[in-house]
């Protein structure tokens, strides 16, 4: 029997369990943040932990499309051991990830985009932040799944196009906040961005009627979703995510709302049919 297929099957029978006990102690410990960094992070891990159950990461070959500079995914899975090849159109961001990654040997980083790429098959697709950014998601995920096993995973994180994010930067912007945030700056803080192309604003605005609808004409079904943080818009950013209590709390509650509350969502998915269930 093929790995693959070994780990499908395996797969199917974690879905309605509880995950948090099997992350790696490394990740549970990991630093979060506004935007649920470290939780995705989890999500992801622990999602190919379940497909590939015993095997070692550097048997598990992952492509991520739309990697910007690889800070907040294909770096800290390269350095969990998988191998990894990532691809972003942006030349500065992976100019960027090829210098943050230069002493990393399992993971390589090519400009362009996944259309151009050699017939390669992987066992994992991450397709993480970036449909939205897509004028024609449909055609991404197609070209993207050309490059999955057969029975290979399928990982897409997305915004709530309608949650608290948009609500907040679109407040942001009408009261032009901006310039008053420049002028109270002074503790010299950034967080490091996913992407260098900063001009890259979202056109899509999802919901989860509108996903699932878009996964089920690519042929794909959810074996798994989970919700992202609740706030993380500009103003909550500069204003309660200074608070390390209200960063934690904020990754923790929607895990007891309803997933239409969230700021956006996490999809584990494949290609055959199976009942979504909620992490």
């Amino acid at each position: 029997m093929r790995k693959t297929q070994q780990c499908r099957d395996t797969f199917v029978r974690f879905e309605g369990e509880a995950h948090a006990s099997r992350f790696p102690s490394s990740l549970q410990q990991l630093p979060e943040n506004l935007w649920g960094y470290a939780k995705r992070r989890r999500f992801v891990v622990d999602t190919i932990a379940q497909a590939f159950p015993g095997c070692h990461p550097d048997s598990i070959r992952i492509l991520d499309v739309g990697c910007g500079n690889g800070t907040q995914l294909t770096l800290p899975l390269a350095r969990r051991g998988y191998q990894i090849t990532a691809v972003d159109p942006d030349l500065r961001s992976i100019l960027r990830a090829r210098g943050l990654g230069a002493e990393i040997s399992n993971v390589r980083f090519i400009c362009g985009t996944v259309e151009e790429l050699s017939a390669e098959r992987f066992d994992v697709l991450i397709v993480s932040e970036v449909l939205e950014h897509m004028r024609s998601p449909a055609d991404l995920l197609l070209a993207s799944l050309r490059h999955l096993q057969e029975e290979g995973i399928l990982i897409v994180t997305v915004p709530n196009g309608y949650g608290e994010f948009e609500i907040d930067s679109q407040l942001f912007r009408a009261l032009h906040l901006q310039a008053l945030v420049n002028l109270a700056a002074n503790d010299g803080q950034q967080v490091v961005g996913s992407t260098d192309h900063t001009a890259c604003g979202h056109v899509q605005f999802f919901t989860q009627r509108r996903l699932k609808r878009l996964f089920s004409e690519c042929s794909l079904s959810i074996v798994k979703q989970a919700p992202a943080s609740f706030f993380c818009g500009p103003i909550i950013g500069h204003t309660l995510a200074r608070f390390d209590w209200f960063v934690r709390w904020n990754a923790r509650i929607t895990d007891k709302l309803p997933l239409a509350l969230a700021s956006g969502w996490y999809f584990a998915l494949q290609r055959s049919g199976k009942t979504a269930t909620r992490e």
